[in-house]
């Protein structure tokens, strides 16, 4: 892989901003040279690796702008103003398409962890306030990692009522903090479409895992068919937020890099979800996944 490349850009919307340039971070391909992908934006470009296929925004901001100068407020209000100004005949085809959502009931984090998760430490990475970690079944303790200074405060002070903490940091700076094998499991819900270093955050989730340890995985389906009938309106593109868009073969092929074995359950990839989910496993466990044990919907 290429020497990180820092340089600025001057975006429409955001302004001037100093970001890094991405090669593959699947397989490490720079892509500098190929044809932009037709859902590029603004200078956004996206690219479709040459080499192994994957979806990506080739560059992203430096973290330690990102909370200062592109805040999820920030990005979120330029985002809504890009798809007003995208669709004033779109609006009413992406309410039409939306009764997909409520074919199935949505899957909640906890419940996927009593079906899929041995009791004990769990990190959450990118964990924001820590609300996402509430209503855990007991003998789970809570863990994060967040790179926002308000945020993890909140969050650690939520966790340490029940044993847990949140570590103000990089996601992958703050899992190197803790040693082999610290936790049964991990949630990574709407994180890795964020992340600039993906592969070596799931490597390092792998390391922080026990042997048979699990880490439950949501991010956007970019091979759902409401982003071929939306295009470039599609809800799971945002500039810069998600800078990677993964399909359930291209998720299973960057986990297996990671060590993991992978598992699908039958609602977990659905095409006519804007969402797709993965239970990932650290393999060096028992043989096999335990079968979920609860009747939900989270498998």
């Amino acid at each position: 892989m290429n020497d990180v490349k820092i340089f600025e850009v001057k975006s429409k919307n955001l302004g001037t901003v100093q970001v890094l340039h991405r090669d593959c971070p699947l397989c490490g391909r720079d892509n500098s040279g190929e044809i932009d992908n037709e859902y590029s934006y603004d200078v956004w470009t996206i690219k479709d690796c040459a080499s192994c296929g994957f979806t990506y925004i080739d560059k992203g901001p430096d973290y330690a702008k990102l909370f200062e100068e592109l805040s999820w407020e920030t990005t979120t209000k330029v985002e809504e103003q890009r798809r007003a100004d995208l669709r004033p005949m779109g609006y009413k085809a992406s309410k039409l398409t939306r009764m997909r959502m409520h074919l199935l009931p949505r899957k909640q984090m906890n419940l996927m962890l009593d079906a899929w998760a041995k009791p004990g430490n769990v990190i959450d990475a990118g964990c924001g306030d820590g609300g996402q970690m509430n209503n855990l079944t007991p003998g789970f303790v809570p863990f994060g990692v967040e790179v926002s200074t308000d945020l993890a405060k909140s969050a650690h002070e939520r966790f340490s009522q029940s044993g847990g903490a949140c570590v103000n940091a990089p996601t992958l700076a703050g899992l190197r903090s803790f040693p082999d094998g610290y936790f049964s499991a991990a949630t990574l819900r709407s994180y890795l479409e964020h992340e600039m270093n993906p592969l070596p955050v799931l490597r390092e989730i792998y390391r922080v895992l026990q042997p048979g340890g699990v880490a439950i995985i949501k991010v956007p389906n970019y091979g759902c068919w409401n982003r071929m009938v939306m295009g470039n309106k599609w809800c799971g593109f945002r500039y810069p937020d998600h800078l990677n868009y993964f399909t359930p073969k291209s998720l299973k092929k960057m986990a297996m890099k990671a060590g993991f074995g992978v598992h699908y359950g039958i609602t977990y990839t659905l095409p006519t979800s804007d969402n797709m989910y993965a239970i990932l496993r650290r393999e060096d466990g028992p043989s096999k996944l335990p079968r979920a044990k609860c009747g939900s919907g989270c498998c």
